[in-house]
């Protein structure tokens, strides 16, 4: 898995066929496969919600995640 965002930053992770230990790499100020992993352990924590639990709800504010219900944020978004 490779991936380019916006601000420059990358992250690739080569797997190997034989389960043998992951290559890494990742660049730019954000950490990528840092924040990938702290999805996975979010979504492992919360009892790895479906499509159908998850929702989104967009205003003046901009895009706000949610699961279960609209005042149950995923991720409260701070000032930039």
């Amino acid at each position: 898995m490779c991936s380019l965002a916006g601000d420059r930053s990358w992250a690739c992770v080569l797997f190997r066929p034989d389960g043998g230990p992951s290559a890494l790499y990742q660049y730019g100020p954000r950490r990528l496969w840092d924040e990938v992993e702290a999805a996975y352990r979010w979504w492992q924590e919360h009892d790895r919600p479906g499509l159908g639990r998850l929702g989104l709800t967009i205003d003046d504010l901009g895009p706000h995640i949610w699961v279960d219900a609209p005042d149950h944020l995923v991720h409260e978004r701070t000032a930039p």
